[in-house]
């Protein structure tokens, strides 16, 4: 069972990314979103803007029929690529020639190098940015 402040934390976070609350918090509960702030106990959830840019490519993922645990496997690799690269200007999932699949960091949209690969799912991190910048009409996120 998920504590009020747990569910109010996620509820706000799933809100503004457009994520269903539900299928977010089964996949928590699964453990397949390891990027997950504030999971060490007694510290807060506050999802920062990182936080909130994997949460909303985790519901894109979603929409792409990707199922929960693998949109938290990508979510969480794209979180641990805007961690290290803050700058980043877009962000993709590319099929790999050998089968695999990798997550691609560009800092220049221009010319960006998953674009070499034909198979890929790709992520405008500015447009991201302000889309979650934007009021949203209606929450899909209400708490049951």
């Amino acid at each position: 069972m998920t504590s009020t402040r747990f569910d109010l934390a996620i509820a706000e976070a799933c809100r503004i990314a457009q994520v269903p609350y539900e299928e977010f918090v089964s996949t928590v509960m699964a453990g397949g979103y390891p990027c997950l702030p504030g999971v060490v106990p007694g510290t807060p959830r506050r999802f920062d803007e990182t936080d909130l840019l994997a949460l909303y490519i985790y519901g894109r993922l979603l929409a792409f029929g990707f199922g929960g645990l693998r949109a938290g496997e990508y979510a969480s690799r794209v979180h641990a690529g805007l961690t290290a690269e803050p700058r980043a200007n877009s962000i993709s999932i590319a099929l790999t020639s050998d089968g695999g699949k990798r997550v691609v960091i560009e800092h220049d949209l221009q010319r960006p190098a998953a674009a070499m690969l034909p198979e890929r799912i790709h992520f405008d991190i500015p447009a991201i940015r302000r889309q979650l910048q934007q009021p949203t009409e209606r929450s899909t996120a209400e708490p049951a």
